[in-house]
């Protein structure tokens, strides 16, 4: 069958929203990752590099020296958390950053050229560089701002919960324990929906992230528990996904952590540094397939958004009613 362009104002059901986000992938798959690999994949590099950097680091460190060496010197120069370890979570946090926002700016940039162009004319990279760069201050802001005022409220609440937890002894604060753990494993599903989809009304519609936000949760209203239940599927499938690309790294790191250990037990050292490089190796490739196939949790965000504002607004029913007229 000869493919047809994917409508963006139409009502989508749960199979509509899935269907439309990987037809969308099937159609753009090579512009779309080229873009991502080239406009993001050197920031994905540098936050791979510095995670596995970190993780390796703080293995080496954890587990250097022989079992009497340990007890003999002192507490700090065996800590993991050393020097390095926090160069490498602050080299991580702001590339992370940085990608995140890039990813969002390329996936969602990339969207809005194609429901502009002809179907079938190509996008290119440059393109969606150009797209990328134009609103790239608004996106660095919003962020930035965002991500400020949730450490606030969710700093407050901690110490909210805290203060409650304090008051009400051991067994009320394990069960208020239980019920903060339930009630965030309900909401994430929703969350992970309504933040990627507000950025994407921030880079169509020009919007502040709160205002976009704001516009996001409004139309959420009478959609949540279809909202709640894709994003699960899709979040359970993106998870399964990404730990066998993390696979390999996962391996890696806990063979070599029995084996420091064993090391450690028989009082001897490990001199070879060939499996510190290899696991930061694996860790970078992991991290760049997990980021990048992260767009589809992206992609599946966008759409259900726009099916919800159609089912809001009926924009797309009413122009092509004027068409027909």
């Amino acid at each position: 069958m000869q493919q047809q362009k994917i409508e963006f104002r139409k009502e989508r059901d749960f199979s509509i929203v899935i269907g439309d986000a990987l037809k969308f992938l099937k159609q753009n798959f090579k512009p779309l990752f080229g873009s991502i690999i080239f406009i993001t994949g050197p920031f994905i590099l540098i936050t791979g590099v510095a995670y596995g950097f970190m993780q390796s680091a703080m293995m080496q460190n954890a587990y250097s020296g022989n079992a009497i060496g340990r007890f003999n010197s002192s507490v700090f120069s065996n800590s993991p958390f050393n020097s390095t370890y926090f160069l490498s979570i602050g080299v991580l946090l702001f590339f992370g950053l940085l990608t995140n926002i890039l990813l969002n700016s390329v996936v969602y940039n990339f969207m809005g050229l194609y429901n502009e162009k002809p179907f079938g004319e190509k996008i290119t990279l440059l393109e969606v560089g150009s797209r990328v760069w134009s609103n790239l201050g608004r996106m660095v802001g919003s962020m930035i701002v965002f991500s400020i005022v949730c450490v606030l409220i969710f700093g407050v609440i901690g110490l909210i919960f805290v203060g409650i937890a304090a008051g009400i002894g051991t067994v009320g604060a394990i069960l208020l324990g239980i019920l903060l753990f339930f009630a965030i494993l309900f909401f994430i599903p929703v969350i992970s929906y309504i933040v990627p989809a507000g950025f994407y009304v921030v880079i169509r519609d020009g919007n502040f992230i709160f205002s976009a936000l704001g516009k996001v949760r409004r139309y959420l209203s009478g959609n949540f528990w279809w909202t709640w239940l894709i994003m699960v599927v899709a979040l359970i499938a993106l998870s399964i996904l990404q730990l066998l690309f993390n696979l390999p790294a996962t391996i890696m790191t806990f063979s070599q952590t029995f084996t420091r250990l064993q090391h450690i037990t028989d009082g001897s050292s490990m001199a070879s540094q060939d499996t510190p490089v290899l696991l930061i190796v694996f860790y970078t490739i992991g991290l760049f397939l997990t980021t990048c196939s992260s767009s589809i949790i992206h992609l599946i965000c966008a759409f259900n958004f726009l099916g919800q504002e159609e089912k809001h607004e009926g924009k797309g029913l009413l122009s092509r009613m004027d068409e027909i007229k």
